[in-house]
């Protein structure tokens, strides 16, 4: 399974998203530390969920960071967060 795909359904297990955007950015990091050929390691993603409702901006990214531990030790270099409540979507 492509990892884009792994990310999304790793994700949609544990959060209750009301908008998952979930981009591979790898290639725009060709030449830079962790970028390898032909593999996914770098990833922008965007969730709107009522889940992070009082949860603080780290809090919600530790949270992230703990659901894709398993990538990060497999090739996942980095990842770039935006995680919203529907309310500061606005």
């Amino acid at each position: 399974m492509k990892r884009k795909l792994k990310i999304e359904k790793i994700i949609n297990e544990n959060i209750n998203c009301k908008l998952l955007e979930v981009l591979d950015v790898s290639e725009s990091h060709r030449g830079h530390q962790g970028f390898k050929e032909g593999v996914e390691t770098h990833f922008k993603i965007l969730i709107v969920s009522d889940d992070f409702e009082d949860v603080s901006r780290l809090g919600r990214q530790k949270h992230l960071n703990n659901l894709l531990a398993k990538e990060f030790k497999v090739d996942l270099h980095s990842v770039t967060y935006q995680l919203l409540t529907t309310k500061e979507q606005k």
